[in-house]
């Protein structure tokens, strides 16, 4: 027996041994492995801080743990974060470990995992991070080696993910937080019951700027028959809830050749008006438990066939509500007398037979009845639109059915408007089989919400015809800005129903605009994990005004103040053409820093691309310390306005891309002009001071300049200027040379020396400024200046005194007086 349990205990100590001992022979294995086939498989940076191994965790399964694993894209993405996970995890065949024919995977587990995936605006993802395969060709012919990895999942963990998505292209934005689920099942198999389970909390779905869901609560239950041989899943008992509405769904799909067939059919029995009510966000985020309702509802949905790249299935959704109300108890008030109809639906087949159809959509506010009907045939290839509305919404009786937080609202909106007529007859211009007729008001519409300035509309009015849609009698006031506009569109229904071209011509006019109250500084950053060089990617443009490409408006503005920036533009008039994501300025005229300026030029922002502008600008009488003060781009390009009093006159062209906050993008500006000013003040200009020490002439320091005129480019991040002329008094200094953004100078030229005096024999030398505007070094050609001086002296030494040796003295008097004009002070 002691025999036995010593055979026992040392076989026991051997496997501890082996269980503490085998992970650290594997580590190095396992770590080169993931890294040499994360290589191969992607084009993007990825790291992890640490890889564990452990025999315990998941046994008799071997766990293989990356920790603080991140990826990130590539290209434009390559600062951007596409994965950051806290903990991977794979459990793996023990046994595979030991020797090279490969690794079986049999569960995975994500923990504390954040995933961003963006689509942008010119249609590139940023999860296009694998590498290309290589042109595989008779591949029956050529053997191929194992797989160093084999999934033979049988179950997936997911803790705490949260994933977005946001496709900028095509305006429609996802994501799910804090989502925490299980799927089990025997996934090598051919056929197998999967075990689906999640829940997350907050589910979010907007498109076209319209929040579908906002943070709705989504739970599931499911277990589908999987036929991995067949490609057909079948879904067996479920439930799935989403805020207070629950349902199951019966049915399959199949993966085919031409598509994904179908059978499916929504249950809702147990979902009444209340239920539907949830999946309104601004109704469910508030006191949605002590609500009261009342009513019939029914939700109903099915999907049959076939959906494939030209096809869909049948398929129809309908909701009906019949009698409904709903009151919050706390209120005065409520909305009752909710009646809809609503149906989606389709034969099957193209998806161009979609019809839908709102008829009707009633209900009573606070005593205010209001109605709308609406329906859409051929959606996709020729809209054929019915749509009315009637009825008045009194906004100033919506906080008494609804607990409006930090917010009032006041004002009416009378609707009387019917619309009936194809999408055809607007473009073919066939206004007579097209029927629109009425009006929307909007009287004394006042809104406050807090830390937002106060909006006030007094009154607008839009009327409806077949071919226009007139807006008039619009006076808006938001904060202390005030615009007031009269305008008259084109294609109207075109760019509501497909995004086609919206065309006008517009008329607007302010005593107040404050642009910088409209631009967002919102962003929203992912931050790299601190084990690696960390960076922010914003994932907006903070400050970029966009221009769409569907609008061709000509608009003509006289806008008494305009503030932008540090700017201040007043008396603004002139012609803005807005078409092709592009602003056209003609003769666009406004005061500003003392002077006027008059623009010609353009302004693009098309969605996806870099704002760029290019234009021309006509200035008079702008004043230097205005300029330096309120212009990014002269504090950058020209630090020596700073130190100049006085206005000039002259021409820019400009030429360049803008940042997100709207400005130059320095180093790519490309520009010309000339600058011509009459009456300039220098005072304390640091390499003016400098002359003036070397030529011993304090009065330069502060000093009037007449007549400059200069002439300059700007290329790669220098203004380079033609010679001119810098009068400084008695002296003059011809000057060319450039200036940096790196605040340098690098300029060369000629300083003539006054007439009369010991100076008037050395006539014009040399000189360079270099150094920084901060720090400038002047430099004067000694050698030249010692040349000039000694001829000179040489033809005024005076005649017959050559015995007396008063040649020499003479000579070297003048050279040292000369060589002391230009000494500087200590």
């Amino acid at each position: 027996m002691k025999k036995v349990l010593k055979i026992a205990g040392i076989t026991l100590g051997v496997l501890l041994i082996l269980i503490l001992v085998l992970p650290f022979a594997f580590q190095g294995k396992i770590e080169k492995l993931v890294k040499q086939e994360g290589n191969k498989m992607l084009n993007a940076q990825f790291d992890f801080s640490a890889l564990d191994i452990s025999l315990i965790r998941n046994f008799p399964s071997a766990s293989i743990t990356l920790e603080d694993f991140w990826l990130k894209g590539a290209g434009e993405f390559q600062n951007d974060t596409l994965i950051q996970a806290g903990e991977l995890t794979a459990a793996v065949n023990l046994f595979s470990l030991f020797g090279n024919s490969g690794y079986d995977i049999s569960k995975i587990i994500i923990e504390d995992t954040k995933v961003k995936a963006i689509v942008l605006e010119n249609g590139h993802p940023n999860w296009d991070v694998m590498k290309p395969s290589a042109d595989t060709t008779d591949t029956e012919e050529t053997p191929t080696e194992s797989a160093p990895i084999r999934i033979k999942l049988q179950k997936l963990s997911i803790k705490d993910l949260s994933v977005s998505y946001d496709d900028r292209q095509g305006g429609m934005y996802a994501a799910i937080n804090h989502l925490n689920a299980t799927c089990s099942g025997d996934f090598g198999s051919e056929r197998t019951t999967v075990d689906l389970s999640m829940e997350t909390p907050s589910l979010t779905y907007r498109t076209g700027g319209i929040p579908f869901l906002n943070k709705a609560r989504l739970e599931a239950d499911m277990n589908v028959d999987a036929d991995f041989a067949n490609n057909k899943y079948t879904l067996k008992d479920n439930t799935i809830s989403l805020n207070a509405i629950q349902v199951n769904i019966d049915g399959w799909a199949a993966m085919q050749k031409n598509g994904i067939g179908m059978d499916m059919k929504l249950n809702t029995n147990e979902v009444g008006f209340k239920e539907l009510l949830s999946l309104i966000p601004a109704i469910y985020a508030k006191d949605f438990q002590d609500l009261k309702t009342d009513g019939k509802a029914s939700l109903t949905a099915f999907a049959k066939g076939i959906l494939g790249q030209d096809q869909v299935p049948q398929f129809e959704v309908a909701l009906d509500v019949k009698d409904g109300m709903f009151r919050y108890p706390s209120l005065p008030a409520g909305v009752e007398n909710i009646n809809i109809a609503a149906n989606v639906k389709n034969a099957g087949g193209n998806i161009d037979a979609t019809e839908i159809t709102v008829s009707p959509f009633d209900f009573v506010l606070a005593g205010n009845p209001f109605s709308l009907k609406a329906s859409v045939k051929t959606p996709m290839s020729d809209p054929d639109l019915q749509a009315s509305a009637q009825g008045t919404l009194d906004l100033g009786k919506i906080k008494e059915v609804y607990p409006l937080e930090d917010m009032t609202l006041n004002g009416t909106i009378q609707a009387d408007m019917n619309l009936a007529g194809k999408l055809s007859y607007i473009e073919k211009e066939q206004y007579g089989q097209m029927k629109a007729a009425g009006s929307i008001r909007l009287n004394n519409m006042k809104l406050n919400l807090q830390d937002m300035p106060a909006i006030d509309i007094q009154r607008s009015t839009f009327s409806f015809s077949p071919r226009y849609l007139q807006l008039s009698e619009t006076t808006i006031n938001i904060g202390q800005n005030d615009l007031t506009v009269d305008s008259r569109f084109e294609n109207y229904l075109g760019y509501a129903l497909k995004g086609s071209t919206l065309k006008g011509n517009l008329n607007i006019s302010s005593n107040h605009i404050h642009v910088n109250d409209f631009i967002s500084s919102d962003t929203t950053t992912v931050q790299a994990p601190e084990t690696h060089d960390s960076t922010t990617v914003s994932s907006s443009e903070a400050g970029v005004i966009r221009i769409p490409e569907n609008i061709d408006f000509t608009m003509q503005a006289n806008l008494k103040e305009v503030l932008f920036d540090k700017m201040k533009l007043e008396t603004v008039s002139g012609v803005l053409t807005v078409k092709n994501g592009t602003v056209d300025m003609r003769n666009l005229s406004f005061n500003t820093m003392g002077g006027s300026i008059t623009a010609n030029g353009a302004y693009s922002a098309p969605k996806g691309v870099q704002p760029h502008l290019n234009a021309g600008f006509d200035m008079k009488g702008i004043g230097f310390a205005q300029a330096y003060e309120e212009l990014g781009l002269v504090q950058q390009l020209a630090p020596i306005f700073s130190g100049l009093k006085g206005n000039f006159s002259g021409n820019l062209k400009i030429n360049t891309p803008l940042d997100e906050k709207m400005s130059p993008v320095m180093q790519q500006v490309q520009g010309s002009g000339s600058l011509s000013t009459k009456d300039l003040s220098l005072s304390d200009v640091k390499f003016i001071n400098q002359v003036a020490d070397i030529v011993k002439k304090p009065s330069m320091k502060d000093i009037q300049v007449k007549d400059l005129n200069l002439d300059f480019e700007i290329a790669d991040g220098r203004v380079t200027t033609q010679p001119f002329d810098l009068k400084l008094g008695d002296y003059t200094m011809n000057l060319s040379g450039s200036t940096g953004l790196d605040q340098t100078i690098d300029y060369t030229g000629k300083i003539t020396l006054p007439s009369g005096g010991i100076g008037s024999k050395l006539g014009t030398v040399d000189m360079t400024i270099g150094g920084t505007f901060t720090s400038p070094k002047v430099g004067i050609d000694m050698a030249s200046l010692a040349k000039n001086a000694a001829e000179q002296a040489l033809k005024g030494l005076v005649k017959g005194n050559d015995e007396n040796g008063e040649e020499t003295k003479e000579k070297e008097s003048v050279i040292d007086k000369a060589l002391n004009l230009f000494k500087k002070k200590k």
